[in-house]
């Protein structure tokens, strides 16, 4: 999918010009459910990064994450006159993020892809350790030294290859509970399974990365 969207029509003029975002977040969602599209797109330009972030960590593939990242705000778009605030807005493109990821994950032409090609570094350099979308600048007073910052970038290419290796449903767990904060309870009722469950395949994932970090795997 590569058609103009809402998404891409932000990315295109995020830097020429400076949207009017009102401090009352409810009062764009009312004037987007009226189809004020100024709205929508201020509420796209607040929340764009955080559904970026969730959706490149599950699918670790740049071109896959632009695509469902459009799906994600193009669904929402549509489903706006029945959101009805019972969680936040934050929350509810979340779910449809999760959700849209692993329904990309599971097309049998994308399984089937991921299993030849190679491993995509993330968009602007290597990833950290929960997954994010970069590293964090290091403050000038701060910056390490040209050996430490060697062996830093390796690691972080290191864990963005471990992470890659990840089965989804365990990435996707240990996305939402140690990059997004999510409790147990909120990750099972997103992903609908036991909270057993949640703590099973984090247990694992965790278990799995550090494997694979060491070397052990």
């Amino acid at each position: 999918m590569r058609t103009s969207g809402p998404v891409r029509v932000i990315l295109a003029t995020m830097e020429s010009r400076s949207m009017a975002m009102e401090p009352d977040e409810a009062g764009l969602i009312g004037r987007a459910r009226g189809g004020d599209r100024a709205a929508f797109d201020a509420l796209i330009g607040a929340h764009l990064t955080r559904v970026w972030k969730v959706v490149w960590r599950i699918l670790r593939h740049r071109e896959d994450t632009e695509d469902v990242v459009q799906e994600v705000f193009l669904a929402a778009y549509r489903a706006l006159p029945d959101f009805r605030g019972e969680a936040k807005l934050s929350t509810w493109l979340q779910r449809i993020a999760v959700t849209r990821a692993l329904n990309h994950l599971d097309r049998a032409a994308e399984r089937v892809r991921r299993a030849s090609s190679a491993f995509d570094e993330a968009p602007g350099g290597s990833d950290g350790a929960a997954g994010g979308a970069g590293p964090a600048p290091v403050p000038a007073s701060t910056a390490p030294s040209p050996l430490q910052a060697l062996e830093a970038n390796e690691l972080r290419r290191r864990l963005a290859e471990c992470l890659g290796r990840l089965p989804a449903v365990w990435r996707t767990v240990l996305t939402l509970r140690d990059a997004e904060e999510q409790s147990y309870e909120q990750i099972a009722v997103m992903l609908r399974i036991a909270v057993g469950t949640v703590r099973s395949r984090l247990s694992r994932a965790r278990l799995a990365l550090r494997r694979c970090v060491e070397g052990e795997t």
